[in-house]
């Protein structure tokens, strides 16, 4: 994953020019500098549930000491990522970490100037992005808040598997087609994996339209649906013009919207146009 380097924590959250200007990159600058050994990843951040808090209410182990200062410099840095500050919140939370200066996790994010909901969207966003990652160094915060809906209704599984399959599919993936896909599937049932029922609901919505997905009871055939059979089996020749896999509906329909509204090439409205005076629309 690339990251501005001119882009401090702060700007990520949204804080840059507000009073909360201190926030995470004003605690950056009171923290010492880190030890040069140890590089922040989101391997070497300890788990969030790798051991039970300690029994001492008012006091850390030493060890938990020693995971408590890799999360504070992962949440404190200025060039720290979105997920790193994820599993670091998470880990202090869920061990209770945080319980040697504060009275509770709220007090802390209070303290360090992070907002409830940032905090809760991290904490649920760095374990699927710590999946994504291997595949997709560039991974952006946008895609992965994208899937979070198919973490919570399927499980983690069938998130990565829907994204793979759309990286398959379309020629660039962006958060505007996953929210699209995701709107679109019906939610699991069945005994099966969710990871495969994703696979076949995927492959029915690029296929079909919607409510063709949605509608299981048997109907005849129409006019509308003979159509689409046509639009399928057209959109597939052109995938294979393309030497593509699949051209999926919505990337289909998109194209065709941008092509006849395209102010310096009127191709295709004149062909729409020679098409509908011949059949007199």
């Amino acid at each position: 994953m690339t990251t501005d380097t001119n882009e401090t924590t702060a700007d990520r959250f949204g804080l840059t020019g507000t009073k909360r200007s201190l926030g995470l990159a004003g605690l950056a600058r009171k923290t010492t500098a880190a030890p040069a050994d140890t590089a922040l990843t989101l391997d070497t951040i300890p788990d969030p549930d790798a051991a039970a808090a300690g029994t001492d209410p008012d006091r850390l182990t030493d060890d938990e000491a020693r995971d408590l200062e890799l999360c504070e410099r992962a949440a404190r840095s200025h060039h720290t990522s979105y997920w790193l500050t994820g599993k670091a919140l998470d880990t202090i939370a869920k061990r209770r970490l945080y319980r040697a200066k504060y009275p509770a996790f709220e007090a802390l994010l209070a303290d360090w100037d992070i907002t409830q909901a940032d905090s809760s969207r991290m904490r649920r966003g760095w374990p699927l992005a710590a999946r994504l990652l291997k595949d997709v160094p560039k991974l952006t915060r946008s895609h992965v808040e994208a899937l979070l809906p198919i973490v919570e209704r399927y499980d983690i599984d069938a998130a990565v598997t829907l994204h793979a399959l759309l990286r398959d599919s379309l020629p660039k993936v962006t958060a505007r087609d996953i929210q699209e896909i995701v709107a679109s599937l019906p939610g699991p049932h069945g005994s099966s994996a969710p990871a495969a029922q994703i696979c076949d609901q995927v492959e029915e919505v690029l296929t079909y339209p919607n409510d063709d997905l949605l509608d299981e009871a048997p109907r005849m055939t129409t006019a509308d649906d003979l159509l689409r059979q046509a639009v399928d089996k057209r959109a597939r020749q052109l995938a294979d013009d393309l030497k593509r896999g699949r051209i999926p509906r919505q990337e289909l329909t998109r194209t065709l919207a941008e092509a006849f509204a395209d102010p310096d090439d009127p191709t295709v409205y004149k062909a729409l146009l020679r098409w509908m005076k011949a059949r007199g629309h």
